[in-house]
């Protein structure tokens, strides 16, 4: 069997769509040696091609250059890259859908990125099999397309052995190189668009200040707006915040483990790496009382109302001032980190894998 996967371009710089296409593939060579697999990543376009002309080339020459790669099954990682579809066997074709974000925050309604959209989105019904990271993302699914639950199947994602919790010299070490000091570490990964509910977290942040509450916030991965900034300076919080855009894999896991408490009040997620990877280094986790944290976290994360930020504050308050309760929660959520292994997630694709091939025999 030869199954070719198709990663989004680096020049999107989603580190969270390139960890599961790594990570995806490298647990399948594992379980699976047998098999051909082949992670292919599209080259760069041409003179170094942004804004819009990145996106016709990603709407019109990745699709040819898919072509060139026949294999038994073609898997697109990411659902954005639907419009692949166009030019794969859909009877061959697996798509992972990892969210609806674009329905509940779609942005300006019209222009080509929308338009990239809704071209990714035809071509993901053209798929033989969709797999969800998550039940609650198949439920989304399930409000907007006519597939049928049949062929679409909740795969959970992993967890690689590297996030893990440090050694409390290491951690000190890192509480150093961040000028951390005797301040509490409050810390955020992703990006910093709006379903990220950033506005929320900082007002909360402001609640800690007003309450005395010594801690320096850090912010990694996105890009704060000019209106999120703005609100910094407005709350007095210009000195207690810090962002940092890029950090390797190991600065990352470094600050998990310095961090005293991980908060992700996201307004919408498919899944949620961040809480995992925090969970998975020790870090006691605060999150987004819904349904889809409550699926992934289980009883090893605090919850609170995305939309309430004293509820925000006062959930991150009770984990900075109580060590019993941080405690309980490193506990828990280093053994429900252990649930969401790689060779897991493998070893259930490959089940969809086989029965698409028995499909086209």
């Amino acid at each position: 069997m030869r199954v070719h996967l198709f990663a989004d371009s680096p020049r999107e710089n989603w580190p969270s769509m390139d960890r599961y296409a790594r990570s995806l593939y490298d647990a399948l060579r594992r379980i699976a040696p047998e098999v051909d697999f082949r992670l292919l990543v599209p080259p760069d376009p041409p003179f170094g091609l942004g804004g819009w002309l990145f996106i016709m080339w990603r709407m019109l020459a990745y699709p040819l250059w898919a072509r060139h790669y026949p294999a038994d099954i073609y898997h697109i990682l990411d659902h954005s890259y639907g419009h692949l579809l166009f030019a794969l066997d859909g009877s061959r074709t697996v798509v992972t859908v990892h969210d609806l974000a674009p329905f509940l925050f779609p942005g300006r309604r019209w222009g080509l990125s929308r338009l990239a959209w809704k071209l990714a989105w035809r071509g993901t019904q053209r798929a033989t099999w969709l797999l969800t990271d998550s039940d609650f993302a198949k439920r989304e699914w399930a409000t907007r397309s006519r597939k049928g639950a049949n062929r679409v199947t909740t795969i959970y994602l992993g967890v690689g052995p590297h996030f893990h919790p440090l050694a409390k010299d290491e951690r000190t070490l890192w509480r150093e190189r961040g000028e951390v000091g005797h301040r509490s570490l409050i810390l955020h990964v992703g990006h910093c668009q709006p379903r990220k509910n950033l506005e929320g977290l900082l007002m909360a942040l402001a609640l800690l200040a007003d309450r005395k509450v010594d801690f320096l916030f850090i912010q990694v991965g996105g890009g704060f707006s000019q209106a999120q900034q703005c609100l910094i300076e407005s709350l007095g919080l210009g000195k207690k915040v810090r962002q940092i855009t890029r950090v390797s894999e190991e600065e990352l896991i470094g600050l998990y483990n310095a961090a005293d408490v991980f908060v992700l009040p996201s307004l919408y997620e498919g899944f949620g790496f961040p809480v995992l990877e925090a969970m998975a280094c020790g870090t006691p986790v605060v999150c987004s009382d819904w349904e889809l944290f409550h699926e992934v976290c289980g009883d090893a994360a605090l919850f609170a109302d995305p939309h309430n930020p004293k509820a925000i504050a006062d959930a991150i308050a009770r984990t900075l001032s109580d060590p019993a309760l941080a405690e309980e929660l490193r506990q828990r959520g280093l053994e429900r980190a252990k649930v969401f292994a790689w060779e897991r997630t493998a070893r259930e694709t490959m089940a969809v894998y086989r029965q698409v091939m028995e499909e086209n025999v």
